[in-house]
């Protein structure tokens, strides 16, 4: 996804034959004029696949400590709701510094043309801009705070799976539809139905889901449901990722894999207690951090204080094992758990030692332990289930959904170890 941006307007373009969006900066200023009763300018800061952040100044370019985020229609309404949601809960009821939203607009027909929210500006800066050059104490004290955050975070228990938004009602928050990317129109810059409408209509894969098993499924069941209603779409999609295969063929076994997908969903581990001894049976569910960078996480790099998490778009309320999870960038570099950044696997190794140390002393410690280790091999499915129905065709998919459904007939709750 690009962007080209002028005094007046701003565009998300995507990859393709997909239309690009644009948005009014001039209104978005009139907007941020009229919150702060002031004269204001907006200074682009960021850019992320589905949002641009603009930071807000005084005319006379004075910081306001503000900025203003405007969402891509990649998903419209529910995700930047729910992304507010999330961040003014994590506010309630943990002690983790996040930034205050002030404002918010979530009708794309408004003036500016999409949807948008002006929140506070947190101190300090990405750890990502400067963690290779942080010496290991630093880090170390970085990572001890991360961990401590974590299991705050996996103190709140839910009971249903989705995503969270605000209500009028009270308790003022509820689980609803899941924000998640195979719902996306957009994904990774590209419009899979280029001339499709933008629906109004939640679809009903989206939850919320009163089962770990019918959570687990939704993705596999909204991409039958696409291939049923776009064929040649999809069709298309798997000629251009293989031109040698008969795009039928690959389709076919697809679907077929698919289907052994769901029924998997329903028994690795379906429903059953992962652990079994979890604290919260009623409420299961815990909150899961979508895609948790270094990006996410500011902080004073003299120090190594954390003095905030930013960016909760896409968070969902999802099975504690599935939540019980140590940050990528501090697994080893060869894990499939791990990501790209974080430097290299000795240096992960102390960190990941240091994050682990930060919990011990915490009475939920001995929950989340079990639970990460216990949910390892479920969340290496988990993994898969957010892909089209490409990774799916494939014969060693088939063998390895094959041998997980005829391992779960007899160790229920219990993952087959993975090989290394």
């Amino acid at each position: 996804m690009g962007d080209v941006d002028d005094d007046r307007i701003s565009t998300f373009s995507y990859d393709g034959d997909g239309q690009p969006d644009s948005f009014s900066l001039a209104e978005l200023q009139s907007v941020v004029d009229l919150h702060f009763l002031t004269s204001c300018k907006l200074e682009k800061l960021a850019e992320g696949g589905y949002h641009k952040v603009y930071d807000i100044l005084r005319s006379d370019g004075a910081p306001l400590d503000a900025v203003v985020r405007v969402a891509s229609p990649a998903f419209p309404k529910d995700k930047l709701e729910s992304e507010v949601a999330t961040c003014k809960m994590i506010a309630a009821f943990t002690n983790i510094p996040v930034p205050r939203i002030h404002a918010w607009n979530s009708d794309a027909s408004n003036p500016v043309g999409a949807e948008y929210m002006i929140l506070d500006k947190i101190k300090g800066t990405p750890a990502s801009h400067s963690w290779g050059d942080l010496s290991e104490e630093v880090k170390k004290t970085v990572v001890s705070q991360v961990a401590r955050y974590f299991l705050e975070i996996f103190s709140l228990r839910f009971e249903s799976a989705g995503s969270l938004y605000l209500s009028s009602l009270s308790p003022q928050f509820l689980v609803g539809p899941i924000i998640s990317t195979p719902f996306y129109r957009a994904l990774d810059g590209v419009v899979r139905v280029p001339d499709a409408p933008i629906s109004k209509n939640v679809d009903p894969n989206r939850g919320p889901f009163s089962t770990v098993t019918e959570y687990l499924s939704s993705n596999l069941r909204a991409e039958l449901d696409f291939i049923s209603n776009h064929r040649s779409v999809v069709l298309s999609e798997l000629h251009e990722c293989d031109p040698t295969e008969s795009a039928e063929r690959q389709l076919e076994l697809g679907e077929r894999v698919m289907r052994k997908a769901i029924s998997l969903c329903s028994v690795y581990p379906g429903d059953t207690l992962v652990p079994a001894n979890v604290t919260t049976p009623r409420t299961p569910f815990s909150l899961k951090l979508d895609d948790f960078r270094l990006s996410n996480v500011m902080i004073d790099t003299d120090s190594g204080r954390v003095t905030g998490f930013i960016d909760f778009e896409a968070a969902t309320i999802a099975p504690v094992w599935e939540c019980a999870v140590i940050p990528r960038w501090l697994q080893d570099a060869d894990d499939p758990e791990s990501s790209y950044e974080g430097g290299t696997s000795e240096e992960r190794n102390v960190l990941r030692a240091a994050f682990l140390s930060a919990m011990e002393g915490s009475a939920l410690y001995p929950e989340w332990r079990e639970a990460y280790d216990m949910g390892r091999p479920f969340r290496r499915l988990t993994d898969l289930l957010c892909f089209q129905v490409s990774v799916w065709a494939s014969n060693d998919r088939e063998i390895w959904v094959d041998e997980r459904l005829q391992w779960a007939e007899t160790h229920p709750g219990i993952g087959l170890p993975e090989q290394t």
